[in-house]
């Protein structure tokens, strides 16, 4: 029955092949970033889910489109890809949930590049996404992939305030707000070879004064710090606040820290399930590299999602050596290449939900592995 099931859906989207990728290219051409919203799914009102029941009472299977752009760089990350593929497997589900019991659930989960103010769709719609009984989605990279990890993520604004001065006549009456922060990145920089190497800490200068003659009054920096448990991103981030402090003390300034994304815990995939969608992916001609000891570098608010409920994310191929978040990158996931990806990825999707809604021994092992962490 699967086997058939699974057929019916492929044809449903190859049906649709030219919408989806012009919803892809759609998304691509017009890159949005995070947002302030109001209203919508979780309060936010560009999230959304769209829900198709089948005949009968029985599991429900959440697909996760992301939409959201980088700054500059556009759609860097297929972020554009990622929504076509969950919009194209909701719709192959939507030719064969008459044939079966359970719910499909498409959402929509806006703003997951962490720089926005209260980015991390995901974590604020974590009620209405562990409502279902597991969550698969795909992300866009170099090679096929299942059951990696992530890292768990912070982001946040520190903030000096020193004092004005005339820089030349008077700058002994002036408190330098910008050396506040050129100190917390030494200090830093001093930190980092007392830290595990799986620790990442990395950030940008928002405000570094108004003019050269002008002592900073303010000065500010955004910072992320990664780090392989939520644990140990506490334990990191303390001293990166630390640094910080002794800067302040040695400027004379005040320093003030600010949150700007929701935490993001580390991923835990989910490996009955990973499993369940790396043999779709291969039976639709996917080719999974050997097992690679690439260690995590990136961040996603699925991770908090994995640590609430079964999930599994796949990595699909939509280049050789893409650098993600990159100009170049952002030219890929506008290819013929990337276009196939949305394919592929739809129907992986589509049989993944396919699997759990029919298979109770997989459903099983599923939970009980979540169960165990």
């Amino acid at each position: 029955m699967a086997d058939s099931l699974k057929d019916k859906v492929s044809k449903e989207i190859e049906a649709r092949r030219e919408r989806l990728i012009e919803v892809s290219m759609a998304i691509h051409d017009e890159p949005e970033l995070g947002f302030e919203v109001e209203k919508g799914t979780s309060g936010l009102s560009t999230a959304f889910k769209a829900v198709r029941r089948g005949k009968g009472e029985g599991p429900t299977v959440a697909i996760i489109a992301e939409y959201d752009a980088l700054p500059e760089l556009g759609h860097a990350c297929g972020h554009n890809i990622i929504a076509s593929a969950a919009l194209g497997a909701g719709a192959g589900m939507s030719a064969v949930m008459d044939e079966l019991d359970g719910t499909v659930i498409v959402f929509g989960t806006p703003a997951e590049e962490g720089y926005a103010e209260n980015a991390g769709g995901k974590v604020i719609m974590l009620d209405e996404l562990t409502k279902a009984d597991v969550a698969i989605m795909i992300h866009p990279g170099s090679r096929y992939g299942v059951g990696a990890t992530s890292l768990a993520r912070e982001s946040f604004m520190i903030s000096f305030k020193g004092k004005a001065a005339h820089a030349g006549s008077i700058p002994e009456r002036g408190i330098n707000a910008l050396e506040g922060v050129l100190l917390t990145y030494q200090g830093i920089n001093a930190l980092r070879q007392h830290l595990m190497r799986d620790i990442r800490i990395h950030g940008v200068i928002k405000d570094g004064g108004a003019a050269p003659n002008i002592v900073p009054e303010t000065a500010s920096a955004h910072f992320y710090v990664r780090a392989p448990t939520v644990e140990l991103l506490e334990e990191t981030l303390e001293k990166v606040k630390n640094c910080a402090r002794g800067a302040a003390l040695a400027t004379g300034s005040e320093v003030s820290f600010r949150q700007v994304a929701n935490t993001y815990a580390n991923k835990i995939p989910n490996m009955a399930l990973s499993e369940a969608f790396k043999a779709n992916l291969e039976a639709l001609g996917a080719v999974f590299p050997e097992a690679s000891s690439e260690r995590p570098g990136a961040s996603t608010d699925f991770g908090t999602v994995s640590q609430a409920m079964p999930a599994a994310s796949a990595s699909v191929f939509i280049g050789e050596n893409v650098a993600l978040h990159s100009f170049d990158a952002t030219e890929v996931t506008a290819s013929e290449t990337a276009h196939e990806a949305v394919i592929i990825s739809a129907k992986s999707l589509a049989h993944t939900a396919i699997d759990v809604l029919t298979d109770a021994d997989l459903l099983r092992r599923i939970k009980e592995e979540h169960s165990s962490h």
